[in-house]
């Protein structure tokens, strides 16, 4: 199965005629890797080869970073289809950062923290007790692999893996989570206007009945309607 080679611009994708206009914050470099994330998540191999002709080389490593991180919501089947997808399109990195790592589990717990907190804001000690109660190894697992190993990683800034994962989220029927990863955006530097271009995005890939679920949710989150997050 080969889906070729060539990369065109960003701004010239299909979908982005069919979807609402972006603001200017929002580079279509980033939109593309949102539309990327929902893909994956879905299953959408050929839209998802479609996404990776319309990175730049240069966008590349923040491509493969977005792809890496869906295993935390998709799940690893979907983010090996992912990335055997974009590796047959073709990956192009001068220098190939997005491979390489430095096993520190202290480290990554500390900043896994810190991460966290940026999202979750005043509630994350009472999300961190819940976590604990649901179960330990989660917690373990949630903020020192997710949180510290992975959404710490350089490559891509903390306000693209928000919107990313939102971008993910819209297709799961995860309300609650939606919900979390909605405040942590706006909390993490996401605008407004950029947090609902990305949920303006849920029927392209996930069908109507979860645009209105998100969008129901999104409306909550604008409007302080709705309790505490959860992760």
């Amino acid at each position: 199965r080969s889906f070729g080679d060539a990369t065109i611009c960003a701004a010239d994708h299909p979908w982005f005629k069919q979807l609402p206009q972006a603001p200017e914050s929002f580079r279509p470099e980033e939109r593309v890797l949102t539309l990327l994330s929902a893909n994956i998540t879905a299953g959408r191999y050929a839209d998802v080869a479609q996404d990776w002709r319309h990175l730049p080389p240069a966008w590349h490593e923040a491509g493969m970073e977005v792809v890496l991180q869906t295993h935390l919501h998709a799940g690893f089947a979907r983010t090996i289809n992912g990335l055997t997808t974009v590796h047959e399109v073709g990956v192009k990195c001068a220098t190939p950062t997005w491979s390489e790592e430095v096993p520190d589990l202290d480290r990554w717990s500390d900043v896994g923290d810190q991460t966290a907190q940026l999202i979750y804001g005043h509630v994350y000690p009472k999300l961190r007790r819940r976590m604990r109660e649901l179960h330990p190894v989660l917690d373990n697992i949630m903020f020192g692999h997710a949180y510290g190993r992975l959404l710490s990683r350089p490559g891509l800034d903390l306000r693209v893996r928000e919107l990313c994962v939102i971008a993910m989220l819209m297709g799961l029927n995860a309300a609650p989570q939606l919900t979390s990863h909605l405040r942590g955006a706006l909390r993490v530097g996401a605008t407004e206007a950029e947090v609902r271009t990305v949920v303006a995005q849920t029927s392209i890939t996930f069908g109507e009945e979860a645009q209105a679920q998100s969008d129901a949710t999104l409306v909550k989150v604008m409007t302080g309607s709705v309790g505490q997050a959860r992760s």
